[in-house]
């Protein structure tokens, strides 16, 4: 870097006195501009020479970017922002090394924060963000994909997962309509590492129920403009943690020394749900400064959410061919084969207050040029607050008659007599925190051999836990005559012969329980990295290497109360004190007849019944349901960059990292005489961990790498739990933890070969996962007091094979008019060529959690005063659960977002957008399917999101 910012120089000096002659060519202008702003201007003189300008465009303008607009894009340049200077060039000759003067070192993914360091630039022109990103792209080793400034906070996103949707091959895992987590590399979220600047963050957890994600980390606690730079590693790289057999995403802070001077953006936004009044405030701040001296800087960013959301839903949580149904639930006349509800089927509304702040400083001080200290302090805070109001009939087949659809071979319609049905209501207050403290001190050698060497401390800490218990509240209803109707992703019929507007149609209060959940987890890595440039003769230009000890702790806790049902016969008969209306009607999309209007139970019934329900002693099943995870890794790893004189075009770079990690898990289990047995279990894996990248300039416009690397992936956190627990509902089965699994191993290898040409770039790519150790649920039996259930278990007995092509395309489309400056279309597609997994007792080969086909395109367009975009995402059907008992399979159906944004850019400083979430109101459809039938198992429509804001520039 520092040989192109003296070439800058040299170019300026030898220009100099030019300064003030007529400027008739670019050239001459170009370098007016680098004395006029002081700042160097990097391009390809042989081009820049030969382009005449006539006198009507040499610029007056009053800024440096208005002057580079002018001169550069209607002469068919770009131009970039770099930690170097400006860059200019055409827009594919950036990327590659014969065309253009300008050559990056290649990214640096630990400790270098400089060569993707933040401008104000980036973050209001998407065409210099995404050029940008193609060439840190092209100057990677490896497989990679970035996504920096514009990018990220220009299209429309409703957090960083969604807007991580840009990188090819990305996908996303949606919760309530808003992304949750991703999905990467042929693999669901479990597979995925999260990264801040190369170290791991601690992960909140879902406290809401008992689905709990473990290690996949939930994007919903962090806004899209939180960060500026993002690299996301589809191979494992020696030089960051082990951890993910899929795609490491490593969060990248600001640079607040790469800073000219002071700046403050301040954007201003209300949100709402179409059909609602109520719109949501959103406040959001990123300022920087840096000193006259420019040694001490930095970087603040602010950013709150409120965020209303109501969701329409028909669920049925368990399903189960006819002939392994309890009593209650067989079906005479049907065949064993055939698809029926072993549980409730309801309605639901499920209204949500959310309140999202985040929280960033960055601060670096560099008192000495071989000398830079940052330190870094990140924070989120999320509030959830739920009420869901339920209406819910028991699918008991006495007393009910059945038809069957044929095409499913499942229950179509059921017609009750005297329906077992209830009203309930389920409140909550959940609270997410998330702090990360980093410092990263960095020394750089006196003279000529380049080195550098950075100490680092990071710890991360999370809180996920229920402020106000989560509260359930069970209200009967007199049974009645009833129909529910299925028809293919709809629901026809809903209805009960009452009238649920009155007190007299409900009987008796039938549950009153209360749930807290704390998950606390900690993560704390210290060590070092170190780089040193060589230059030998036989090719070796730069080694890496470094150490880390990292500690992290996961300790779930849980605990139940509840009414005894001779607690609840004795409180006093229902009336209107205890019951009323809601205040929302049921109206979706896919219920094609309107449901009645229902009572639900009031709110602080505990209060109304003067009722205590206090948390005291703990019950076995909270014990069970309790558990901590501690893993201590010890890691190093050296890496090296070879660029032999005999093949020029030919880069390569090795790494090979060392993994020791000891596992141990705390815990209860039963034994068979049903009493608690505490339990400790260790697991100690050591590995080495091989990556090596070859890259291979074929032409000017062809470009070829090939890649292999061996990583680790740990398992997920609930599956440890050394648990016994028996399920409640639906079909009997029990589950039961594993606290001797060991970590998946993935041998994955990639080949790609990109076609960079003017205005275009495309890139295929395929790779292949060879997993072993390959954690999947097992079925056995298992007695629990006196009583023999089917037990499902995790272990590490499966293997999968993954193949699949990625292939993605950046193109500058022509002018539609002389007022349009840009144009761009970008697409990915990543297709599943095979996904294999091999394991007894396994007849569905399907891997959960992974799509087959997934797709994205982005239209942008933009002139000097309005952008607009457009941005569809697909995902096909995929496995979401598989179950081994009497249960079938959960799929989710495919879905596909569609969200536009149009941006109003009245002057430098100010400008207005507005975005609409989830355009086309698409509903998200999981169905349940055996080798002989289907079924609706759930469907939610979660409405379209407008969204308003106003964006400050000071």
């Amino acid at each position: 870097m520092g040989r192109i910012f003296c070439f800058a120089l040299m170019l300026f000096g030898l220009y100099a006195k030019q300064l003030y002659a007529a400027q008739s060519t670019l050239k001459t202008a170009l370098n007016a501009l680098a004395k006029q702003y002081q700042v160097a201007i990097i391009y390809p003189d042989k081009l820049v020479s030969d382009v005449v300008l006539p006198s009507a465009e040499v610029p007056k303008a009053n800024s440096i970017e208005n002057h580079l607009d002018t001169l550069l894009l209607n002469n068919g340049f770009i131009w970039q922002q770099t930690p170097s200077g400006i860059v200019v060039s055409k827009p594919a000759q950036i990327q590659t090394k014969t065309q253009s003067q300008f050559v990056m070192e290649e990214v640096t993914v630990t400790g270098d924060k400089h060569n993707q360091a933040y401008t104000r630039l980036y973050d209001r022109n998407y065409q210099q963000s995404a050029d940008y990103a193609q060439q840190q792209k092209q100057n990677y080793i490896g497989e990679a994909d970035f996504a920096n400034g514009a990018m990220l906070s220009l299209l429309p996103a409703e957090n960083l997962a969604e807007a991580l949707q840009a990188i090819p091959g990305m996908s996303i895992s949606r919760d309530r309509g808003e992304a949750l987590n991703i999905n990467a590399m042929g693999l669901g979220p479990e597979y995925q590492l999260t990264l801040l600047n190369g170290h791991r963050l601690a992960n909140t957890e879902n406290v809401r129920n008992s689905n709990q994600y473990g290690q996949q980390y939930r994007f919903d606690t962090f806004s899209a403009e939180l960060f500026s730079n993002i690299a996301v590693y589809k191979l494992a790289d020696s030089r960051l943690p082990s951890g993910a057999a899929g795609a490491t995403v490593n969060l990248m802070s600001d640079d607040p020394l790469s800073f000219d001077d002071d700046h403050l953006k301040v954007i201003l936004t209300s949100a709402a749900l179409a059909s609602e009044r109520n719109f949501q405030p959103s406040f959001g701040l990123t300022a920087n400064t840096i000193s006259t001296d420019k040694k001490l800087a930095a970087v603040v960013k602010f950013n709150y959410e409120n965020r209303l959301q109501r969701q329409f839903q028909f669920e049925t949580w368990h399903w189960g061919n006819n002939g392994g149904a309890p009593t209650d639930y067989y079906w005479q006349g049907l065949e064993s084969n055939s698809l029926v509800p072993t549980d409730t089927l309801a309605l639901t509304i499920e209204n949500e207050d959310r309140t999202r702040t985040s929280y960033y400083a960055n601060i670096a001080w560099q008192p000495h040029p071989q000398y830079e200290l940052d330190m870094l302090w990140l924070r989120s805070d999320t509030d959830f607050t739920y009420d869901e109001h339920r209406l819910s009939i028991n699918p008991l087949s006495k007393q009910a008659k059945a038809t069957l659809d044929e095409k499913n071979n499942s229950i179509q319609s059921v017609l009750f007599d005297a329906a077992q049905s209830k009203s309930s209501r389920e409140e909550s207050g959940l609270y997410y925190h998330n702090q990360t403290f980093q410092i990263m001190p960095t020394w750089y050698a006196k003279d000529e051999t380049q080195w550098q060497i950075s100490p680092f401390y990071s710890h991360s800490e999370s809180l996920s836990a229920t402020k106000a218990p989560i509260t359930r509240t069970h209200v009967d209803l007199k049974p009645v005559p009833a129909i529910v109707s299925i028809s293919d992703k709809k629901l026809a019929h809903y209805e009960l012969a009452t009238n649920l507007a009155l007190v007299d149609s409900y009987s008796q209060l039938s549950q009153l329980s209360r749930r807290m959940i704390e998950v606390n987890d900690e993560v704390s890595e210290w060590g070092v990295d170190s780089t040193w440039q060589v230059s030998s003769s036989w090719g070796l230009t730069s080694v890496q290497f470094g150490a880390v000890k990292s500690l992290q702790s996961h300790q779930y806790f849980r605990q139940d109360v509840n009414l005894s049902q001779a607690q609840l016969a004795t409180l006093p008969a229902l009336d209107g004190r205890w019951l009323e209306p809601l205040n929302t009607t049921f109206n979706a999309d896919f219920l094609s007849q309107p449901t009645q209007a229902w009572l639900i139970p009031k709110r602080d019934l505990l209060q109304l019944y003067d009722i205590e329900l206090p948390f005291s002693e703990r019950q076995n099943n909270d014990y069970l349901n309790s558990y901590k995870t501690e893993f201590t890794a010890y890691e190093s790893y050296i890496h090296s960059l070879w660029q032999i004189p005999e093949f020029e075009d030919i880069t390569a770079a090795f790494g090979l990292r060392h993994s020791y990690t000891k596992s141990r898990t705390l815990g209860y289990q039963l034994n068979e005489n049903s009493q608690l047995d505490k339990l400790s279990e260790q697991v100690k894996v050591s590995m080495w961990l091989p990556s090596l990248n070859i890259k291979w300039q074929l032409t000017d416009h062809w470009l070829g790498r090939f890649g292999y690397s061996r990583a680790l992936n740990r398992p997920n956190y609930s599956d440890l739990n050394p648990k016994l627990h028996v399920n409640s509902g639906g079909l009997p089965y029990a589950e039961i933890g594993n606290p001797t699994l060991k970590p998946v191993v993935a041998d994955t290898t990639s080949l790609s070969l990109n076609w960079l040409i003017e205005d275009n770039n495309l890139q295929l790519m395929a790779f292949n996962h060879q997993l072993d150790n390959f954690i999947i649920e097992q079925i056995k039996t298992v007695t629990y007091q006196q009583q023999q259930y089917p037990a499902l278990q995790a272990n590490n007995d499966g293997q999968a094979t993954i193949n699949g092509l990625q292939a993605s395309a950046d193109w500058n489309l022509p002018l539609l008019s002389n007022s349009l400056l840009q144009s761009r279309m970008i697409t990915s597609v990543s297709q599943l060529l095979d996904a294999k997994l091999t394991a007894e007792q396994i007849n569905n080969t399907d891997i959960e959690g992974v799509s087959e086909l997934t797709a994205n395109l982005r239209l942008l367009f933009n002139a000097k005063r309005w952008q607009s975009a457009i941005n569809v995402n697909y995902r096909s059907e995929f496995l979401e659960q598989r179950d081994l008992s009497n249960n079938a399979d959960v799929y989710v159906d495919d879905f596909t977002s569609v969200d536009l944004s149009y941006s109003w850019f009245f002057s430098d400083t100010v400008a207005l957008r507005f975005d609409i979430f989830n355009a086309t109101d698409k509903s998200l459809v999981r169905q349940v399917q055996t080798n002989e039938a289907s079924s609706l198992m759930k469907v939610e429509q979660f409405g379209r999101r407008f969204v308003l804001s106003l964006s400050l520039n000071l």
